[in-house]
Order: structure tokens, then C-alpha cells, then sequence
């Protein structure tokens, strides 16, 4: 019943990816705060199309388990 939890390889690049999905995420609620919803806008925009290009590119990533 207990499956082990399969983990995905931290490398560079997803670490990179990451680390820009937070900061722009993070900016843009600063801006929202700010009351500055142009840049908010299009740094959450920025953010989505961050995390949606993350998904495709590490869909197929290994697991440790695989390797």
C-alpha cells in the first residue's frame, strides 16, 4: 500500500526556472500591493508563462529511481 516517493533530479536548469517562478510571482504581488497593476499584470503574466514552460520542459525528466 505504501509506494515510495519517486523524486525528480534537481539540476541547474530547474533549480534556474524555479528560482525565476518565485521572484516573478513575488514581484508581482509587490506591485499588486504597491497599487502599480501594469507591472503586476505583466509580471504575473511573465510568472504563468514561466510555470507553464517548466511543466513542458521537465515533463519527461527521470526519476532517481530510474536511473
Amino acid at each position: 500500500m505504501n509506494k515510495p516517493i519517486k523524486k525528480k533530479k534537481i539540476t541547474f536548469a530547474r533549480f534556474a526556472v524555479r528560482t525565476l517562478a518565485i521572484s516573478a510571482s513575488t514581484l508581482a504581488l509587490f506591485d499588486f500591493l504597491k497599487g502599480d497593476y501594469q507591472a503586476g499584470g505583466l509580471l504575473a503574466l511573465g510568472w504563468l508563462t514561466i510555470v507553464i514552460g517548466e511543466k513542458r520542459m521537465f515533463n519527461g525528466e527521470t526519476t532517481n529511481e530510474e536511473t
